[in-house]
Parts: structure tokens; sequence; C-alpha cells
């Protein structure tokens, strides 16, 4: 107890290193609690999957000019024909994915609740419940789905559906999925671990997908997975489906140059599979791994120089310890002991920290890592990283204070004058951590630059004071309706300067498909993208044409736009040449009316392709309506309650929104946004701790040089002249930390920007300006103790004996 007294004692008395070697590493084990949460979430996921080494995804597989490009989807007729000619495949489950515009339900009192949009109802068969191992709490699983439309749900669907009810009462109930009734047959427990198997409502596959018999049709929404009875069956049984899929496939697709094929991933290695659906990125969460790593290195380093700051004033104290005979170990022991308790302070402030942390990256933590407790893993993780952090930071402070010697204090009025030794390792610790410091500001800087760059970038259209409007697509909502009537509504209101039907010209909403010229030598086939416009849509996006007419509705089967790089990959010698041509589009003869200059139809990770605009006065092809705004910002919000009206007239029970596209463009960004957050957090917290660090570090020098600076100040030494001795020997460190840091963030950067197409370039002063921020930043912080030590009365510090 005495020890505790003294150790609470003598850090009170002080409070102001105790205070900010508490909140130095607070921060540390806070930013490392909310990316251990992260990591754990994501590595977890199927790990408790039970025989999760003999299950694998299927997964097709297109070849073209020796590339594989992977697809998360099959075939619709796969999942039947491995149930019905490989009867040694332990269980073969289709997961298909089910859309319905509606669940509704009655209540006791006949009022009907409706839920919209709901996700994860997929089409299974029985085996799925085999697969899955889910615990029933209602129903029995052998028997379900032995009637027609039965529907099996998880209990957060339940009580969402019946939330007045007991889960007991449920079984028999029916629910409305649009215009077809089910039954509640079954309720199962929702998971309790991160899995892939991530439905909520189970129906039973429909016939129309279970008896398909179209090979030549991949979707995402249908997938499968097997379960083999050893890893060695898998190969064998791709083969014999390749030879069908070869044999269903091979005559529609070996005409335009590729083949279609079936592989399997093992549903241990899914979750980072960079084609599956929800998947995450392996080389992100090491590169999270290594941020949260660093920064709790920097928070000890941090608490190991404000420590050795503190070694000679303790100097004294630690003689007479030893005097009155205390041992070694003892004096070892109780050091270990404070770091221990300054840990624990440090924890409990992290908990507020981690709160704030979390909200602040509320983007970036994936959306069901609350879901799922992780409680056993996080007291591990506390306890681990409590018993580290309390082994590395007191490791060199409590070697220092072990080096004090009696003869050196006892006769001395303070620790001043102890010598303790060489500062090489408090050097290589101060390098080190600017060094990660100067990565993360410098990452920073580049990020920022490259995002602006690719917001600002001219795209090739105009997208400013342009709104954009989903039409609806479901039944209720009058989707019948032709949006032409509503589009002629809105042209009768005068502030509106174009309206526009079709798709928008950076999206990932697009076709694919391809185009053929042919030619003397045979035939140029180039794959392209193409979107569905109406005769408005140049005017309204201001799209270049470089030769050609303005495209008419009447010229929807018989003419199309091309884009300057399809033009010449097609062998054209200039967009004048091609205005008359005609290409082969889908085995039709198509002209080519007009040709029009490249712009961005994707963000600037991907370089510009092949387009066609297609014009079309189809309802079920147009799908978007722009409408662009007045020049003058404050008819904006009169004018939005003119198309609101009109809006209503013709979709009355359709929400009414909209969204700015130039704000819709910068969600193209959204990941990287994300990580410049993400790095932008970590430069804030290792320039905070590299700066606490500093301060330890001038501290010490103050403390060992107080004679000095007394002695320059009597001969007539000014203010600025000590500040800059003081400070000297610490920029050198910084300057060098620079030198080393600046090669690997430049090697890291260049790396980052090697996935965009359209690029800044890397250039020197891209690196002397974050430079030059460090070095004022650490000027700065240094500067407080500099000048408070300069201006002191020498008087206090000569007559010391």
């Amino acid at each position: 107890m005495n020890n505790f007294k003294l150790i609470f004692r003598q850090l009170w008395r002080n409070r102001l290193f105790t205070l900010l070697n508490i909140v130095g590493l607070s921060i540390g084990i806070s930013a490392c609690w909310v990316i251990f949460r992260i990591v754990n979430y994501e590595f977890s996921f199927d790990q408790k999957q039970p025989d999760k080494e003999l299950i694998y995804k299927v997964h097709t597989s297109y070849l073209e000019n020796n590339e594989t490009d992977n697809f998360d989807g099959i075939p619709a007729p796969l999942p039947a024909f491995i149930k019905d000619n490989f009867s040694d495949m332990a269980l073969s489950v289709p997961v298909f994915s089910q859309y319905f515009e509606r669940v509704s339900r009655s209540n006791e009192t006949n009022h009907i609740q409706i839920f919209e949009d709901q996700n994860n109802i997929i089409g299974t068969t029985p085996d799925y419940f085999k697969l899955v191992d889910y615990n029933w709490l209602e129903g029995n699983k052998e028997q379900v789905f032995k009637r027609p439309n039965e529907v099996v749900l998880t209990t957060s669907r339940a009580k969402l559906y019946f939330s007045q009810e007991a889960l007991s009462d449920i079984i028999g109930k029916t629910l409305s999925y649009d215009t077809t009734l089910f039954i509640v047959a079954g309720i199962v427990e929702d998971l309790s671990y991160p899995s892939s198997f991530m439905g909520k409502e189970f129906i039973q596959i429909p016939s129309k997908d279970w008896t398909s018999t179209t090979w030549t049709n991949s979707n995402s929404n249908w997938q499968m997975y097997i379960k083999t009875k050893s890893k060695h069956v898998i190969t064998p049984l791709l083969k014999s489906v390749n030879t069908k899929i070869h044999e269903m496939t091979d005559e529609e697709y070996l005409k335009y140059g590729y083949s279609m094929s079936a592989n399997a991933i093992p549903l241990s290695e899914l979750h980072f599979t960079s084609f599956a659906q929800d998947s995450t990125d392996k080389k992100t969460m090491y590169g999270i791994m290594g941020i949260g790593l660093f920064l709790l290195i920097l928070a000890c380093i941090n608490y190991i120089n404000l420590t050795t700051a503190q070694v000679p004033h303790r100097a004294k104290e630690i003689g007479i310890r030893k005097t009155l005979g205390e041992s070694q170990k003892r004096i070892t022991f109780i050091f270990f002991l404070e770091t221990f308790i300054i840990t624990i302070c440090a924890l409990l402030l992290s908990c507020p920290l981690v709160q704030l942390i979390q909200t602040s990256l509320s983007t970036y933590i994936p959306e069901g890592m609350y879901s799922f407790a992780d409680n056993l893993s996080v007291l591990l993780f506390i306890a681990v990283t409590t018993i580290l952090i309390t082994l590395i930071s007191s490791w060199y402070p409590s070697l220092l204070i072990n080096k004090v010697k009696i003869s050196e204090v006892i006769k001395i009025s303070g620790g001043s004058k102890v010598n303790m030794g060489g500062f090489s390792l408090r050097k290589a610790l101060i390098i080190f951590q600017f060094v990660i410091a100067q990565i993360f500001v410098v990452s920073t800087f580049i990020t920022g630059m490259q995002l602006k760059h690719s917001l600002n970038s001219k795209l090739g259209f105009n997208k400013d004071a342009i709104i954009t409007m989903q039409l609806p697509s479901k039944s209720y909502q009058n989707s019948d309706t032709d949006p032409f009537i509503f589009k002629e509504g809105l042209k009768r209101i005068s502030a509106i300067k174009q309206v526009s039907l079709g798709h928008l010209p950076m999206s990932a909403d697009h076709w694919g498909n391809s185009i053929v010229v042919k030619n003397d030598t045979g035939e140029i086939r180039i794959n392209h993208q193409f979107k569905f416009v109406d005769e408005d849509y140049f005017k309204l996006y201001d799209i270049h044409l470089l030769a050609g007419r303005e495209i008419k509705l009447s010229d929807t089967t018989s003419g199309t736009v091309l884009n300057l790089d399809a033009i010449k990959k097609l062998g054209f010698k200039s967009a004048a040449d091609a205005i008359g041509a005609f290409v082969q589009i889908n085995d039709q003869d198509i002209q080519i009316v007009s040709v029009m200059d490249n712009f961005h139809s994707k963000n600037m990770h991907n370089e510009i392709g092949p387009l066609e605009l297609k014009p079309s006065n189809k309802r079920g092809q147009l799908r978007s309506i722009s409408i662009q705004l007045p020049e003058n910002k404050e008819k904006w919000s009169s004018v939005l309650k003119q198309i609101e009206l009109e809006w209503k007239k013709h979709y009355p029970n359709a929400p009414f929104k909209y969204e700015f596209y130039d704000k819709k463009i910068e969600n193209f960004y959204e990941n990287d946004l994300k990580f410049s957050k993400v790095i932008n957090l970590s430069t804030s917290v290792t320039i905070l701790l590299s700066c606490l660090g500093l301060i330890g570090l001038v501290t010490i020098s103050t403390a060992q040089r107080r004679k000095e600076i007394g002695i320059r100040k009597v001969l007539g030494s000014r203010v600025s002249g000590i500040v800059q001795l003081l400070s000297k020997e610490y920029l050198k460190l910084i300057f060098l930390s620079i030198l080393i840091a600046s090669p690997i963030a430049w090697w890291a950067m260049h790396h980052w920007l090697d996935d965009f197409a359209y690029k800044i370039n890397l250039s020197w002063w891209m690196f002397i300006i974050p430079a030059v921020i460090t070095l004022l930043i650490a000027f700065v912080t240094m500067s407080y103790h500099s000048i408070k030590a300069a201006s002191a009365n020498p008087v206090e510090s000569l007559r010391d004996e």
C-alpha cells in the first residue's frame, strides 16, 4: 500500500508529465483498439463455419485474348445440373437472390404493415440448412419446403414483421411478398459470427430458375455453394462441369472471341477474394494493422522520451532510496508498477476516445461489426496490450534509473547535474517518430492533391447545376407512366434550362457489348460500353460532337454515336471518315451518325475506353432523368418546388428524391475519401505524439544545460541565440528523419497512384512543402520550452551550489 501511495504522490508531483503520458498512451491504445475491432471482424468471416475447408463457392470465368475475367455469378441451370449428375457430392446449394417490392402482413386489427425493399431474401433448397448450421428455434428443418410457398425467417426478421408476438406464435402466420402469400414454416437464430451466408429470409428456389436452360447468361444474383466429401473431389468436378458449359456455350461465345468456364473459391478465402460480393481487400487490412502498430509504437516511444526527461530530476529520490537500502530489483519493480498504473489510466481514457474515433470513422467501419459480440477478443487484446506497453515503455527508463550513482546525487540539491550518458537511443527514437510522422504528412499532402485532381479535372461533360432523379421502378408507384410526358411537363417550367432522359455520363450503370467492322482483311472486333440516351442529352451535358449531326429519336434502330476512342480502335483514320459507315452490333448493321469527343464514363482509376450512346424512346431503358437548373442559385429553391409539384402529378405514390450530380460524382471516390480520412487522422496522431516526445527531449536538454544557459546570458547572449542553440540539435534530427522518410513516402505514394489511370506526377516540391510544415511544427513545439529557459534569471541557475 505504501508503494501505491508513493507512486501516486510522485505522479501528482509531476502531474504535467503524468497527463502527457496518459494522453499519449491513450491515443495509441484508442487507435489500436478501433483497428483491432475492424481487423478482428474481417478476419473472423466464415472461421466458425463447420467443415469450412470442404465448402466452395462456384463462380464463372471468362477467357478473352489470354486474359481471364472472373465474375461472381453462375448460369441459372448449373445448380440443377450438378445436383442431378454428381450424386457423390456432399451438398450442392443454390443461393439465388430474390427481389420483392414490398413485404406486408395484416395484424389483429386488420391494419396492413408494409416493409419496402427488404434485402437478403434468397431462394434456395432444404440443403441450405444442412450447409449452414443455424440454430432452429421454431419449425423442423427436415420438413422445410415440403409444401409450396413456405418461408423461413431469422429472429431479426421475425421480430421486425411480428414485433408483438412470441416466436412460437409466428409459425403458420402469412406474409405477402408482393402478391404471393407465404406461410412462415421456421425461425432460425441469426448467425452469431461473421459469415458470407448473409440470408435473412429463405424461400424455395423459384421453379423458373431451377428449370432454366439458358447457359449463356450469368447473373451476380445467381450464386452457388458446394460441399465436397474431400478436397480431391473439386478438380474432377470442375472438369466435368466445364465440359458441359463448353458444350452449351461455345457455339455462341467463340464467335465473339471468348469462352466461359466455372471455377471455385474455398470458403476460407472467399471474404478476401477481390471479385466476390461484399469482399474486403486483405492488403488494406494489413495496411491498417501496420498503421495501428506504428501508432502504438509511437505512443510507447513518446512515453519513453517523456519519462527519461524526468530521470535527472528524480535522481536525488533514487539516490536516497538506494542509500536507505532499497534494492535495484525493488526500484525496478516500483517503476514498472508506476508505468502499469499510468497505462491503466490511459486505458480508462481510451474508452471515450474509442467512441469518438468510431464516430469520426463511421463510414470506414464495417456495417456488421456492431452486430457481433467480440467482448472476449477485445478483453484479450486489452490485457495483452496493457502488458506489452508496460514492458516496452518501462525497459529503457528503468535502465537509466538503475544507472544513477549515489555519489553523484547525495551532495547536490537537484538532479540536473547527473550525467545520464549519451543520447544515441533517444536520438534514434525521435528520428523514428518523425520518420513515421513525415511519411504520413507526405501521404496526406499527396492523397489530397490526387483527390482534388480527380474531382476538379475536366471530365468532358458539364456536371454543374444539374440534379438527377431515378424514375420509379415499382408498379404501385406508377412506373408505367411514360417518362417523356413527365419530361414535357418539366420543360414547361421556364427557369429550367434543359431536361434529358438516359444513363448518366459518369456512372456504374451501363451495358456491355461488342462492335464489329468488316474490311478486306477480315474484321475488327472491340468490346465497349453503351448507354441509352434521348435527343436532348448532348445539349444538357454539353458533350462535344467532333463530326456528324445531332441524334434524333428516329435513330433508335438505325443510327448510333461512338466516341473517338472507339473510332480509332475500329480502324478509322478520323472522326469525319467514320460518319456514314456501318458497324455490326448484335448482328445488326448500324450507321454511325455522330462521333463525340472522349469523356470520362468511369472515375479516374479507369482509362477512357470505347463508348456508344444509343438513342432510345423506351421507358425501360431510360431510368434516370437529368435537369439543368438556372445559373442563379437563388432561384433553385423555387424551381425545386415546381419540379416536386410536377413529380407528384405524375408519380403521386413515389417519394421525391434528387441528387446534385457533382456530389454524386464524389461518391465514385468513396474508398479514396475513406483512405484519405484515415491517413489524415493518423497524421494528426503521429504529429501529436512526436511533438509530445520532442517536449521530453527539450526538457532534458534545458535541465542539463541550465547553468550553461545562465553563463551565456551573463556573457551577453540573446534569447534568440539561446533558442537557436537549444533547437539546433533537434532540428538536425528532424531534418535527418525527413531525408529518411522521403524516399519511403515516394515509394508508397508511387504505388498508391498506380491505381489511377489519370493521376498527378510526383515532383520534388510535393516533398519540400510537407518537410517545411513538419520543421515548423517541431520548431514551434520546442520554442515554448526553449524561450522559457532562455528567459530565466541567470542568478537562479548560477547559485546552484
